[in-house]
């Protein structure tokens, strides 16, 4: 991703958080600690899960 494509996305996603804020108003500390206490859940099963085997190349 090019610098510029980066900074137009940060952009995009400023603009997006914003427009959510005036909607639905901020998010609590409870709220925030409850979505990273998710997100910490979520990476955890990720981590336990086994590495996918890797599939035989054409050429064998």
């Amino acid at each position: 991703m090019t610098a510029s494509a980066r900074q137009n996305a940060m952009d995009r996603l400023r603009e997006l958080a914003v427009r959510l804020e005036e909607e639905h108003g901020r998010v609590t500390a409870g709220e925030e600690a409850a979505a990273l206490e998710r997100i910490s859940r979520i990476d955890g099963w990720h981590d336990a899960q086994p590495s996918p085997t890797p599939s035989p190349s054409p050429t064998d």
